[in-house]
């Protein structure tokens, strides 16, 4: 009486006497911190950075009041055409760069080094499928905040909108390949990557709104990181590698997909084992890297 049916034999629910669970009361305590975070950041960054992007025609003093600068960023204007060179943000000194790279290192160390220890190939497909699942959050953010901007009628800039839909979908092709290779079978795994990954999109945004300078820079940074633990990975089991049949997400996405040569200059890769299949993702992840590290500098 009063029970619930669960999508996992075995377990039921009785609903006469839900209350709050111990795992439920740790789980909000995660989303608590994590937005006392954000909030931290959010108001860090706000005192360091641009808040907006501002388009090459637009001068602003360094002595302008707060009311001139809700003039320029704030009032709405018509949409320029596309092909407007943009200037995101302000520029970041090495200093800030580096401490990018220190920190997503450390991050790296603590969670990922700590909880999805490379002991089993087992364990390596499911530290790679956290990766995924955490990975492709920034391009989700940048794409809310871009359309964001285009509904509010601030402007308008198609080329970035399909730069970062592309940076999704092969990222979203990752996220596949590694589920059909059952890297997501482990519950808590999958509770740890996807509230992280909850969390990441959250900061990746509030980066992109405040600075969106800083945020390609830190998601550099995250690439160039994701990059180097794919080598490491390849490197370490070319043997086994080569042994083992390409997935079909692999073979799809890279010999198939027209969508896979719309994002950068790469040929179609060789695709006949998994060791091609990761030697093709890590490749994905330099492009990203360098992606993220011209934009920084100029309009696409």
């Amino acid at each position: 009486m009063n029970e619930a049916k669960s999508a996992y034999p075995g377990v039921h629910f009785n609903l006469s006497q839900c209350k709050t669970s111990l795992g439920m009361k740790k789980r909000d305590m995660i989303t608590i911190t994590m937005l006392k975070l954000s909030a931290v950041l959010f108001l860090w960054l706000h005192s360091c950075t641009n808040a907006f992007p501002i388009s090459s025609g637009t001068q602003v003093s360094k002595h302008a009041s707060k009311d001139s600068m809700r003039t320029v960023l704030f009032v709405s204007q018509p949409l320029p055409d596309d092909g407007q060179d943009i200037v995101f943000g302000r520029p970041l000194n090495d200093y800030t760069k580096e401490s990018n790279k220190k920190l997503v290192y450390g991050v790296k160390a603590a969670i990922f080094d700590t909880f999805f220890a490379e002991q089993t190939m087992e364990r390596a497909f499911a530290r790679f499928w956290a990766l995924e699942t955490i990975a492709r959050m920034p391009y989700f953010s940048y794409l809310s905040a871009l359309h964001m901007y285009e509904t509010l009628g601030w402007w308008r800039r198609s080329d970035y909108l399909k730069i970062h839909f592309l940076q999704t979908w092969n990222e979203q092709h990752h996220l596949l390949i590694m589920e059909e290779l059952k890297g997501n079978q482990r519950w808590l795994d999958r509770f740890l990557a996807q509230h992280l990954a909850v969390g990441y999109f959250f900061m990746a945004l509030m980066f992109f709104l405040l600075n969106p300078t800083f945020a390609y820079n830190f998601n550099q940074a995250v690439e160039e990181e994701a990059f180097e633990t794919y080598n490491n990975f390849v490197a370490a089991n070319e043997e086994f590698l080569k042994e083992q049949p390409a997935p079909n997400a692999a073979k799809k996405y890279y010999l198939e997909d027209h969508l896979f040569l719309e994002m950068g200059s790469r040929p179609r890769p060789q695709i006949e084992s998994l060791y091609d299949t990761f030697c093709a993702i890590r490749d994905d992840e330099a492009e990203h890297a360098h992606t993220m590290e011209t934009m920084q500098r100029e309009a696409l």
